[in-house]
């Protein structure tokens, strides 16, 4: 009878084996079909472009400013429009400077901000979350003195009513107390803070589909700038402006 178990047992683990066998490398092949679909559709669609408007009496400046992968926007401090000091208070940074000139506002996930100052920091537990669209967005408003050099940009000149409705796309993305005001999240790991910025709570998901880059595509189009038809990435807004 030992020996009949015995013999019954190897069959069932040789069949779970090419069942394993055969599931793993189906999953593989659909993995890699997916993957494939989705970076074909990114490299088409960012090429597309969705026209602007070049207003005459665009005087406004702003840039794109790319970090790595990722991509804000840089606006005045202050001006006609609106003073982002209201929203993003420079008593939550470090460094309280009140001689900064610009304000570099990106989105993007929430867990991935706060807990990633390097790549090497990055956990699968993280990247998984922010691919999958699990975990909160926030805001990440940074002061600066001027452009900074060292990094791609992309310039831009919005009239008064572009300026305003890309005003109004960033504040919709804010989310806010029952008093109106934004929801400062203090950075627990001060690795991820430079001492002139810091994070917000904010509104949808981050994913594979909605990435920090796709946002600031959706504010040029709010804006009626030039914008790609959709892109997760910072190469398909540089490509739309020659860069």
């Amino acid at each position: 009878m030992k020996k009949i178990k015995n013999a019954r047992s190897k069959i069932l683990l040789r069949k779970s084996g090419r069942l394993l066998s055969s599931f793993s490398k189906w999953f593989s092949i659909l993995l890699f079909s997916y993957l494939s679909i989705y970076f074909f559709f990114t490299f088409i669609l960012s090429r597309i472009t969705v026209e602007g408007k070049n207003d005459t009496n665009a005087a406004i400046k702003i840039y794109l400013m790319k970090s790595g992968i990722h991509t804000d926007f840089v606006v005045p401090v202050k001006n006609e429009v609106i003073d982002w000091t209201k929203s993003f208070p420079r008593a939550n940074t470090g460094f309280n400077d009140s001689t900064t000139k610009l304000i570099a506002i990106g989105w993007g996930d929430e867990n991935f901000y706060m807990n990633t100052p390097e790549w090497s920091d990055l956990t699968f537990n993280t990247a998984i979350s922010a691919i999958l669209g699990l975990g909160k967005s926030a805001v990440h408003a940074t002061y600066y003195y001027e452009i900074l050099s060292d990094r791609p940009v992309i310039q831009l000149y919005l009239s008064v009513q572009q300026y305003t409705q890309l005003v109004h796309y960033i504040q919709a993305q804010l989310v806010k107390d029952k008093k109106g005001n934004t929801i400062y999240i203090p950075a627990n790991n001060k690795k991820v803070v430079s001492g002139n910025d810091a994070f917000y709570a904010a509104k949808k998901r981050y994913s594979m589909f909605l990435t920090c880059n796709t946002w600031i595509n959706r504010g040029l189009k709010a804006c009626h700038k030039r914008a790609c038809l959709w892109t997760p990435y910072a190469g398909g807004l540089f490509y739309q402006y020659g860069k």
